[in-house]
């Protein structure tokens, strides 16, 4: 991912693909939204009438994770690995995305992801009855 990784800084936008469908995953979006001052993230979602946009969900359908990242290089990645590129692409994300570099953190992160992703529909369920 070195190189993948060096690529996406000289990047100027993302394309964020996501699993709307889940409340838990729709939030954590919106944050991004919110942080995302110079609109730097385009997001695809499930309602998305493009053609191009529909593959990127059926693509992401198939895969294990709930979260995809595309730069305008064409570098992908998916769950966990996003979380670091989102973080320093955000204002003082930078300073969490620092977090990653400590032993440990991110096999932690994507365990707890992977958790979160597989289980997408039962952490949506308690949020709505909550």
């Amino acid at each position: 991912m070195g190189k993948e990784s060096m690529n996406c800084q000289e990047s100027s936008s993302f394309k964020i693909v996501c699993d709307d469908r889940c409340a838990l995953v729709r939030r954590l979006a919106h944050i991004v939204k919110m942080w995302d001052v110079h609109h730097k993230f385009v997001f695809i979602n499930s309602l998305s009438e493009n053609a191009s946009d529909k593959s990127l969900v059926s693509e992401l359908d198939a895969c294990r994770w709930s979260l995809r990242l595309i730069d305008d290089l064409g570098n992908r990645w998916d769950g966990p690995e996003a979380i670091p590129i989102i973080l320093k692409t955000l204002p003082f994300g930078r300073l969490a995305a620092v977090f990653y570099i400590l032993p440990g953190t991110a096999w932690v992160t994507k365990q707890a992801y992977l958790l979160i992703s597989r289980n997408r529909s039962i952490f949506s369920h308690r949020q709505k009855t909550a």
